[in-house]
């Protein structure tokens, strides 16, 4: 939700475009993340809304969706175009785990040894 209700679309067209300007669409993680991150994640966002827009709906520009971003809202609209990729690369809402993060798996195994971990850090 931004200005109003709007669809991020990860098509062919937005990889192509992705690969033109970062040299691969498997560099989400770097170029949202680097020193140019704010100004990626606008040309992103601009290029996701358009191809997820309504047929006949205007193209936005950068300066329009960059006036859609604050500090608010920064961190949810990050997240939404990781979940618009997760969904047009894997067909899931969710991203897949990283190695870097901790599972929320129940399994035994996993609850024993963070609570070996969280007690030996008292």
């Amino acid at each position: 939700m931004l200005d109003k209700e709007r669809h991020l679309l990860f098509s062919l067209n937005a990889i192509d475009e992705m690969q033109d300007k970062f040299g691969g669409f498997d560099r989400l993680d770097e170029v949202l993340a680097g020193k140019d991150s704010i100004k990626n994640l606008r040309w992103l966002l601009t290029v996701l809304l358009n191809e997820g827009a309504e047929e006949g709906e205007p193209e936005l520009t950068e300066k329009q969706v960059g006036k859609m971003i604050h500090t608010g809202n920064f961190l949810e609209v990050k997240s939404s175009v990781f979940k618009a990729f997760s969904m047009g690369n894997n067909g899931m809402e969710e991203p897949p785990a990283r190695d870097d993060e901790e599972d929320d798996g129940d399994d035994e195994e996993d609850t024993e040894e963070r609570k070996n971990t969280a007690a030996g850090k008292e």
